[in-house]
């Protein structure tokens, strides 16, 4: 295994995060993210239930923002099976077990990812109490199989990427993945990891993003949290 020579970092938690590792990375955007998967699914289910059948606007509003879940988690895992994993393939060949499991892990939640969103948009088309049921049953399943693999990165993946890649190679696979989300997504995204954040965990971002980041937070914050209203109720 590859051991990196640079100093540990302070590293951010968060609600429902499984680990905090210590290390040379600074691992803030991948539990901002693994924080907005547990949140937005935890209040999609509490919303869906909620929703009235004939409120067809905030129906499709929260299919809408699911959408918009999935194509973070599609770039987040596709960063993963890009740059993480075959890295630690290379590099720690002694924890291949902890890498098969975590790339099978990708491939066990796509199945709720493809039912959840066919569950969604029949719901959209058209809403019923049985559409309700089915759709429930997915964001549930999805939920808890996604979370269980969050929580083993966290645990069992994280200090593979600590000990493997360096702080170079990280910001790279970042601008990349900045990139592919283009200027607009690169806002929403903002808002989205940045929403219903811990004071102390704001504190921090405040203190060691860059200024250009934390100006366009302030930008968009507003903005996102008056949608966010409307669509949580």
């Amino acid at each position: 295994m590859q051991v990196t020579s640079h100093p540990d970092v302070p590293q951010i938690r968060l609600p429902g995060q499984a680990a905090a590792v210590p290390g040379p990375l600074d691992m803030s955007n991948m539990y901002l993210a693994h924080y907005g998967f547990r949140r937005d699914l935890g209040r999609l289910l509490t919303a869906v239930g909620r929703v009235r059948t004939e409120d067809r606007a905030r129906v499709s509003a929260l299919r809408e923002h699911f959408d918009w879940v999935l194509y973070a988690l599609h770039h987040h895992h596709t960063s993963e099976d890009e740059f993480i994993w075959p890295r630690l393939r290379e590099r720690a060949p002694e924890a291949i077990d902890v890498i098969d499991a975590l790339e099978a892990e990708h491939e066990a939640a796509d199945r709720w990812i493809q039912e959840s969103t066919d569950a969604f948009r029949s719901f959209d088309a058209g809403p019923s109490e049985p559409g309700r049921e089915r759709l429930m049953t997915a964001l549930r399943s999805l939920a808890d199989v996604l979370g269980a693999h969050l929580a083993h990165e966290e645990i069992d993946g994280i200090p593979l990427m600590m000990a493997c890649i360096t702080p170079e190679e990280d910001a790279r696979m970042h601008q990349v993945i900045l990139k592919r989300y283009g200027p607009h997504g690169v806002l929403k995204l903002l808002g989205w990891i940045t929403f219903a954040l811990p004071a102390d965990v704001e504190e921090h971002l405040r203190r060691t993003s860059p200024a250009r980041l934390r100006l366009l937070s302030g930008l968009v914050k507003r903005r996102y949290r008056r949608r966010m209203a409307y669509l949580w109720g």
